[in-house]
């Protein structure tokens, strides 16, 4: 005896049934290049030309040179590095060091440093040979009480660079531990320089490109086409001459605490003081010298017989 199945119908299907498996792909850390318009030869590898450096520097991208894997002779292509692959790079790098660190659990902690880093033996091994010398120097100086000389500065005590890179992870070089070193390792020690003389070499860029500029303005003011153009090219030029359209008036009015009284005494004063001088230049001259006296008073007296307002007729 068979069994009976009862047929239910299911209605019609939306379309042919996918059979193709769904195979997980891992996440590519590469950068791709494409999207930042350069041509890939392949995922984050590129020919290595001017124009491909120039836009992996602007996009904060690095760069390794590629070697052929047989022969291991250079080629002309370069692979990028995205911040991700930066980053783990950084961080596999400190978990090889986490015996310097002075907090494990955190990669971001400083260095051990002076005799916790000498009573160490594994830090010992992962610690540069100038590092220990230094830390051993700054000791036998703590001991001594000081410099040997007034004069000599103090040494220092290396420990990490306390940049933080881009990344968010602690820059994993050491710094001398000199005042002047401000904490910062030789990398990044020597870019703060680097920034301090750009501005000195911009400003000769700009001294030098001025006779330049100015041939340019030149140029726009005899053969533009634009009227504006040339009134701007014409004004510029003026402008740098010292020929300006207006000139600043300074009408600020600087008052004495003197009256007028005063001034003009002292006027007199020097008047009679020049007086005095001369008259006794010219008698020592032999020139005779008649005195002058002021008239104070021009009022005609009773016995003139004549009417003070007649006179003037």
């Amino acid at each position: 005896m068979t069994d009976i199945i009862e047929y239910i119908d299911e209605g019609p299907e939306d379309g042919p049934e996918n059979t193709t498996p769904i195979v997980d792909v891992p996440y590519d850390r590469r950068p791709n290049l494409e999207e930042l318009g350069i041509i890939e030869i392949e995922r984050g590898i590129c020919e290595d030309t001017f124009d491909n450096r120039a836009i992996l520097r602007r996009s904060m991208l690095k760069w390794s040179p590629v070697f052929d894997d047989q022969t291991g002779a250079a080629t002309n292509l370069i692979i990028a590095r995205s911040i991700e692959q930066d980053k783990e790079r950084a961080l596999i790098s400190i978990n090889n060091k986490r015996q310097l660190l002075s907090d494990p659990g955190n990669v971001n902690s400083d260095f051990l440093t002076g005799l916790d880093l000498l009573l160490d033996d594994d830090a010992q091994k992962i610690a540069p040979p100038w590092v220990l010398g230094a830390t051993r120097n700054w000791l036998k100086e703590q001991e001594e009480g000081g410099p040997k000389s007034a004069k000599r500065a103090p040494l220092g005590l290396p420990g990490r660079c306390r940049l933080t890179k881009t990344d968010g992870t602690r820059c994993q070089l050491w710094n001398s531990g000199r005042i002047k070193d401000d904490g910062l390792c030789r990398i990044h020690l020597g870019s703060t320089r680097r920034t301090a003389n750009n501005v000195e070499i911009a400003r000769q860029k700009i001294s030098q490109a001025s006779s330049y500029a100015v041939d340019v303005l030149e140029e726009l003011m005899e053969t533009a086409v634009s009227e504006p153009v040339k009134l701007k090219a014409a004004t510029e030029i003026l402008d740098r001459a010292g020929v300006r359209g207006g000139m600043e008036l300074n009408v600020d009015i600087k008052t004495t605490d003197r009256s007028p009284a005063e001034i003009l005494a002292e006027r007199l004063a020097r008047l009679e003081a020049v007086a005095a001088e001369r008259t006794t230049q010219l008698t020592a001259d032999g020139v005779q010298v008649t005195e002058v006296y002021a008239i104070t008073d021009v009022t005609p007296k009773p016995e003139d017989g004549l009417d003070p307002d007649a006179r003037n007729e």
